[in-house]
């Protein structure tokens, strides 16, 4: 039975207006700014047009929930505005939510930020001691998502990948045995998938996506 890194999902379908062609935009967002929130808008880069209040009732800290809505246009980058218990309010500028599928909002030195998570599935027989990952426009690994854990056979993980250039959609992720032999998954397309099942074939990497 698979295990998942823990966080509650809830969905929530959002219709904003009537629009003529719908673009249908899904993606989850996950509360780790340490507060509880009460509202959530959402408005395309630069506008700052909110609208109405996407959600009703309380965004709990360490609370996921799934988002659909729909646009009269095809649009990516998107300004996010919540709202504390407290009334104030925190603004992520440029999220990009054709490409970030799970956005993790976070509130680190008094200023608001956000990552992409990625569910990461082990189906090999193997123990990864850690994992890297990075985009095929740079050569830097940067550091090991796992921490202090390790990710065994079957397990499934929530690692986060820092928002990089938006045409970004490659990636490469190496895993690390217990034995120090590393596995190298390339060409791994996170634009349009959330999901990433590693396993070996014919002693080989591959991944898939489980959708």
């Amino acid at each position: 039975m698979r295990k998942y890194a823990i966080f509650l999902m809830i969905l929530i379908s959002v219709q904003i207006g009537t629009v003529s062609a719908q673009n249908e935009v899904n993606f989850t967002l996950v509360n780790k700014t340490g507060f509880d929130l009460i509202d959530i808008y959402i408005s395309p880069a630069g506008q700052n047009q909110w609208g109405e209040d996407l959600f009703l009732g309380t965004f709990n800290n360490f609370e996921a929930k799934d988002f659909t809505f729909t646009t009269a246009e095809k649009i990516c980058q998107y300004d996010l505005k919540v709202v504390k218990l407290d009334s104030t309010d925190l603004i992520f500028k440029n999220v990009n939510l054709c490409k970030m599928l799970i956005v993790t909002l976070l509130y680190d030195f008094e200023e608001p930020r956000f990552v992409q998570d990625l569910i990461l599935e082990n189906q090999t027989d193997l123990t990864f001691s850690e994992i890297y990952i990075r985009d095929l426009s740079t050569s830097f690994w940067g550091q090991n998502v796992l921490g202090a854990n390790v990710l065994t056979p079957l397990e499934s993980a929530i690692i986060s990948v820092k928002p990089g250039n938006e045409k970004v959609c490659l990636y490469q992720i190496k895993a690390v045995l217990l034995n120090g032999r590393e596995l190298l998954y390339d060409n791994i397309n996170i634009c349009n998938e959330a999901h990433v099942v590693l396993f070996r074939y014919q002693g080989r990497p591959v991944h898939s996506f489980d959708r």
